[in-house]
């Protein structure tokens, strides 16, 4: 028995056809199987297999990486022996039949080392059928790895009309769904139609056959506004033929154009409320002025302390196009926002913050940032107190599926016998709240050898 074993060149052609064989069925709308030589003549190896998504077929089950012996395949291994194009009909079930042609794919030497099938169930003679299946064949032997990054080689959708243009720029092949569209603009019977008359007047079209290069672009045709792809047959200058994608765009439009403006308005929605809740904040910040007990003023400082930080998550979310806010920026914010109001110029803070970009709904946005107002202002009010220098820390950090944030000082520590934040005041009562009943998390407070350490550890993703 003779090794069989595949040249570079085989190898390569190979190669191309395997990356565009999803496209091509989808053109084709038919299964496509790719077949190679085994090293025992009496047997051959399925080496690829796709099925279009275009429309609802019946797919078989995954044939690719199988091992086949050839006598079950008579139709493969006529076109191995022949080297030529062979068209037949398959019994893939019992009583089951399908349309199917195959290509030998041949290298310098005109010698068959593969063969590619095009398998179609349903009813026999459609319409252009052959020209479709050719084509595709066609784009698969020509199919280069780099168009896999090109948008307009993306596969087909359920609403795509497909038209298959000759070298005189004439309509000489198009998909039920093509049909309907160019009807739609008046146009009941292609076939045969330039694309550069009158009627349509898609110059597109011969600057891709002229170049070899695909192209797309939109028009807007009786008030419909349309998807033209044209990608040529040979990516090549003066590429024989080209295969027209035609999509009618006119709603999908609409919508996004609705989905911009309801972005719009909940952005500014957001910025509103920023607006209102900094209205808020300066009211109290007048009341507080005008206030001479120094509790009553403990008391706004922390409600504004509040506020404020409701409002820069909503003012975050004012410069988001969705509903996810980066923590790190939220917290960068409140981090800045506190330290500016409660650190005197005279007290000499050595501090900084360490966050890492994590994306959360602002739901949950905004109970962390409160959170860490919380924990900010305790420490400031606290920790340092009847000092002129102390050192603070925030670490904002993904821990496996959680969010982990530390607030940790070199202040006095926590007092003698410290029964934990239900004992505590407010602001520690909020904390735990907000982490553990509103997050789903924890939260604790740790004694440091020199001062204290907060921590809370909330889950990624929010539990119903």
């Amino acid at each position: 028995m003779e090794k069989h074993l595949l040249t570079s060149e085989q190898t390569n052609i190979l190669s191309n056809c395997l990356a565009g064989a999803d496209l091509a069925a989808d053109i084709a709308q038919a299964h496509v199987y790719i077949y190679v030589r085994d090293m025992d003549p009496k047997y051959i190896n399925v080496k690829g297999q796709a099925l279009p998504l275009k429309a609802f077929v019946d797919h078989s089950a995954g044939m690719a990486g199988r091992r086949l012996r050839l006598a079950e395949e008579p139709l493969v291994g006529r076109t191995l022996q022949s080297g030529m194009p062979v068209t037949g009909r398959r019994e893939s079930a019992l009583g089951r039949f399908a349309k199917i042609k195959l290509f030998p794919l041949l290298d310098a030497k005109r010698r068959c080392y593969a063969v590619i099938a095009f398998e179609k169930y349903g009813p026999e003679n459609l319409d252009g059928e052959d020209l479709f299946i050719d084509t595709a064949m066609t784009l698969m032997l020509n199919y280069e790895q780099r168009f896999s990054s090109d948008s307009n080689y993306k596969r087909l959708t359920p609403s795509d009309g497909v038209m298959l243009i000759d070298p005189r720029r004439a309509i000489i092949g198009a998909n039920n769904n093509a049909r309907h569209i160019l009807s739609l603009i008046g146009i009941p019977n292609p076939i045969g139609l330039r694309v550069n008359s009158g009627r349509l007047n898609w110059p597109l079209v011969g600057m891709v056959l002229k170049a070899g290069q695909a192209e797309s672009k939109e028009l807007r045709k009786q008030g419909l506004l349309l998807s033209l792809r044209v990608l040529p047959s040979s990516p090549r200058p003066d590429a024989g033929s080209a295969i027209l994608i035609l999509t009618d765009i006119t709603e999908l439009k609409k919508k996004e154009e609705e989905l911009l403006v309801k972005a719009a308005v909940i952005k500014e929605i957001h910025h509103r409320v920023k607006n209102n809740l900094q209205m808020i904040s300066s009211l109290l910040r007048l009341q507080k002025r005008r206030t001479k007990e120094e509790k009553v003023k403990d008391v706004l400082e922390d409600v504004i302390g509040r506020i404020n930080s409701i409002a820069l998550v909503h003012e975050a979310l004012s410069q988001q196009e969705n509903d996810r806010v980066n923590v790190a920026e939220v917290a960068g914010r409140i981090y800045r926002s506190v330290l500016k109001a409660m650190v005197p110029p005279e007290f000499a803070l050595e501090a900084s913050l360490d966050a890492e970009d994590i994306y959360l709904s602002s739901e949950q946005v905004v109970a962390i940032g409160l959170i860490l107002n919380e924990l900010l202002q305790n420490a400031l009010t606290h920790a340092f107190a009847r000092r002129n220098k102390g050192c603070l820390q925030v670490r904002l950090a993904k821990e496996g599926e959680e969010l982990l944030l530390e607030v940790s000082d070199d202040g006095r520590g926590l007092p003698e016998n410290f029964g934990g934040a239900k004992e505590a005041g407010l602001g520690l009562k909020l904390i735990q709240t907000l982490a553990e009943a509103d997050l789903h998390g924890t939260f604790k407070l740790l004694p440091l050898a020199m001062g204290t350490l907060a921590r809370a550890r909330i889950p990624l993703e929010r539990k119903r």
